[in-house]
């Protein structure tokens, strides 16, 4: 969703272990990666992988950090990239805004993430699932209006992470549990 990133400045929130940016690496290297975790750990296997040798022609930073409170300076990100992260923030809307924030315009961001079909939550869901912090599209779509970004375009992943999940492939049974939705979105900052 934000190809072609040649020439880029790309950052990964929610980097973890790095297996979507270098992914994105492979596919159209950016000038810069920057990968942004609050885990320790994470970041450390990121940073081995940012060595290996297929790797090393690429200028990567690894940055322990908070996304509710991002360390990079104003207007100065080409592309932005998460997947499964937005539901970990208590301050979707502070992250959000923070994204806003360091887009440059016409920045294309990709989030993908689960979303609650319904408002209603229930008491025995936990962080730990991606199920707790998760909120509706509609709920998604407001923050996005209200710190500037625009939806540019959505793709609907639902089925196949529920095929995922039922034939063991993925380890997320509250997924099916709860009814959740899974969706990617193109955002533009304007």
């Amino acid at each position: 969703m934000v190809h072609p990133l040649k020439d880029k400045v790309v950052l990964d929130l929610g980097i973890g272990t790095g297996c979507l940016a270098f992914r994105s690496l492979e596919l159209s290297p950016p000038k810069l990666l920057v990968g942004i975790d609050f885990s320790a750990t994470g970041l450390c296997v990121a940073k081995n992988i940012s060595k290996q040798s297929k790797f090393q022609q690429y200028e990567c930073d690894m940055i322990l950090g908070d996304l509710e409170k991002l360390p990079i300076a104003n207007r100065s990100v080409d592309a932005i990239i998460s997947q499964a992260t937005l539901n970990l923030l208590p301050d979707k809307c502070g992250a959000l805004r923070e994204i806003s924030r360091i887009a440059k315009s016409g920045a294309r961001i990709g989030i993908s993430d689960a979303f609650r079909t319904s408002n209603k939550s229930s008491d025995d869901e936990s962080w730990e699932q991606c199920i707790a912090g998760a909120i509706t599209v509609s709920e998604f779509s407001q923050l996005c209006l209200s710190v500037g970004l625009f939806i540019a375009g959505q793709v609907d992943l639902t089925q196949q992470v529920r095929m995922l999940v039922a034939d063991k492939k993925w380890d997320w049974p509250e997924f099916l549990e709860h009814n959740m939705d899974y969706r990617a979105f193109l955002l533009v900052r304007s």
